[in-house]
């Protein structure tokens, strides 16, 4: 409970102070309120005998004004509960990114043992969340108002009474917060089952949801979504069905307690032992005490692991102390300037827990301002190399040189101005459910309205010169709010682009880079979702864009790749050739005969045609 005590100080000291004062107000109204009925109470028959006194209007008053004012406490406690939780709930997404994303390499993704905690904690933050509300809210007022009641019992009733009560009311709670704990362990256990049903779910809800429809999985998927869940179910039903009868007794067990202390109280009030005002004040305090559960400190204790694995998580996460800036022999530092020289000597790669490496003495370099395009079958790193241009991998072996300087050697803040200055379109391209403006101008590093519901604006000369380039003028015209239009069609006004158009949208977002301070264009297969017009359009466009950007093109389709004035071909994860598309053809290899492979089953179409 401290745990979350301290970690909700940190989110919000006004809060988190303000919370626990009042729920400490809160506990303390509670226990007073028992004791004023009781006084009260004790006074009526002097009341009915002698008259109202002052003492009796004094005490009177104090109960009334408690009543109402307890429900205030309650209501203004909510205020900065709610804070804590807002700020506990973003402070750990926050934290759980900060792991993925707030260094720009990829080093912690690729480490299995950070990616299960990662995936663990995601799954389990609400714990923390959860925890945090309960230990400075609801639990924090309980426990304080029973120790409270308990004192007071043992002042107007009984010592031994007040304690065996107490005692029994927090075994009990003690108990169910174990068997709490029990059942979430075995249900957040089933993690197979968990994984398939919302597998299913997806398929079924998802992007494909039209296909599978079209295809009749739709009650394929809804039994393996039933019986995968319930799947996971099972041992959770077992152990709770395990759990039924013992809680019966435990509870019937602090019943029978209650009802002891309460007829003890009684027998004692009968022989004069116990004044009305006690008896009075007796019995709230035996029901309120009774009726008093702590259960809740089983998700405070969960979400105090949970929020010191997160710690853990960052502090492990936490960089090394970065070196000091390179500068180079001009005076720019790596990462800054124009179109770079890139050089990849030697290079090798090896993906974690593989068997082999992907790339093996790899040699390549882009010039300054040089157009290069990369060609090769699936698997031969095409992918890997772009993963190692930007510096989100590094190297198993050999060195990669921006201008001469090892990108092993970039700190962080050279490592991400160098990938500001990389222009991607990647096979996986970004679909931002943003509007076109901002999807487009995000390529400069910032919004263009930065509202879904945003009213339509002018774009800017530079987002227009790029929509014509990638020839999306056209598409942005037909949208309903054009610039504006969401694209994601679940979002009012928002529409669905197809992959070709899609891509095009990722292409003008390139070029948007490239205008805007990118020196390094890299795009891989960018022509797999377009049409042949389309494509041509994105040859010239790129030919001409070339000249201003050192710039790498990987791609399966020839007719992208051919008029490039340096093509090569890699092979087993390395360069194995490399020239002109007439010096390959020349040469009779690797290139010549992908190339021909291609072009006879393009000849086969039209003679079947």
């Amino acid at each position: 409970m401290f745990v979350l005590w301290r970690y909700a100080y940190l989110l919000s000291p006004a809060a988190a102070v303000s919370s626990v004062a009042l729920r400490v107000l809160s506990a303390g109204l509670q226990v007073a309120t028992p004791l004023l009925v009781g006084a009260v109470v004790g006074r009526l028959p002097s009341v009915v005998a002698d008259g109202v006194d002052i003492a009796f209007v004094l005490l009177l008053g104090l109960l009334l004004a408690a009543l109402p004012l307890g429900n205030v406490v309650e209501a203004l406690a909510v205020i900065p509960l709610e804070r804590l939780q807002a700020n506990a709930e973003e402070d750990v997404l926050l934290r759980v990114g900060a792991v993925g994303a707030a260094r720009p390499d990829l080093a912690s993704l690729d480490n299995p043992e950070i990616v299960g905690r990662l995936q663990q904690i995601s799954v389990n933050r609400w714990w923390i969340t959860s925890g945090v509300q309960l230990a400075c809210g609801p639990l924090a007022a309980l426990t304080l108002s029973l120790v409270g009641r308990s004192v007071a019992l043992g002042i107007v009733f009984s010592w031994w009474g007040a304690l065996v009560l107490a005692a029994a009311t927090i075994a009990r709670s003690l108990y169910g917060a174990r068997n709490i704990s029990r059942q979430m362990d075995v249900w957040t256990a089933q993690t197979e089952g968990q994984k398939h049903a919302r597998y299913a779910f997806t398929q079924g809800m998802g992007k494909t949801a039209k296909e599978v429809r079209i295809f009749g999985l739709a009650g394929f998927l809804r039994g393996r979504f039933w019986t995968h869940t319930t799947e996971a179910l099972r041992p959770y039903w077992l152990i709770r069905r395990q759990q039924a009868v013992e809680a019966s007794l435990f509870g019937l067990a602090h019943i029978a307690i209650a009802v002891g202390t309460l007829g003890y109280a009684g027998w004692q009030a009968e022989h004069g032992r116990l004044t009305l005002s006690g008896l009075a004040t007796t019995l709230p305090l035996v029901f309120s005490i009774a009726s008093t559960n702590l259960s809740g400190y089983a998700e405070v204790q969960r979400g105090a692991t949970v929020s010191r694995r997160m710690e853990q998580l960052n502090s492990g996460g936490t960089p090394e102390p970065e070196p000091s800036a390179t500068v180079l022999e001009d005076g720019r530092r790596p990462g800054h300037g124009a179109a770079p020289m890139v050089v990849f000597d030697e290079v090798r790669f090896r993906y974690p827990r593989a068997s082999s490496d992907t790339l093996r003495g790899l040699s390549m370099t882009l010039d300054a301002g040089a157009a290069v395009a990369l060609v090769g079958v699936n698997g031969t790193g095409k992918s890997t190399l772009v993963k190692l241009l930007a510096g989100t991998h590094q190297p198993t072996s050999g060195r990669i040189l921006v201008d001469g300087v090892d990108l092993a050697e970039f700190d962080e803040e050279e490592l991400r101005s160098w990938q500001l200055r990389i222009a991607p379109i990647t096979q996986d391209f970004v679909r931002l459910p943003l509007s076109v403006g901002d999807n487009i101008e995000l390529g400069a590093g910032r919004l263009w309205s930065g509202r879904i519901d945003g009213e339509q604006q002018p774009p800017s000369d530079a987002m227009e010169a790029v929509a014509a380039r990638a020839g999306i003028v056209d598409l942005v015209d037909g949208l309903p709010r054009r610039w504006a239009t969401p694209l994601d069609k679940t979002i009012p006004g928002g529409a669905d682009l197809s992959g070709g158009e899609w891509q095009r949208v990722a292409l003008a977002r390139a070029l948007r880079a490239v205008d805007a301070r990118a020196g390094v264009l890299v795009l891989d297969e960018p022509a797999a979702a377009l049409d042949v017009e389309s494509e041509a359009r994105l040859v010239n466009g790129y030919l001409e864009l070339a000249r201003e950007v050192t710039s790498l093109v990987i791609s399966h389709r020839f007719s992208v790749v051919r008029p490039m004035p340096t093509i090569c071909v890699l092979e087993g994860g390395r360069i194995v050739e490399k020239g002109s598309h007439e010096e390959l053809m020349s040469v009779r290899g690797r290139y010549h005969d992908m190339f021909m492979t291609q072009a006879s089953r393009y000849v086969e179409v039209e003679e079947g045609l």
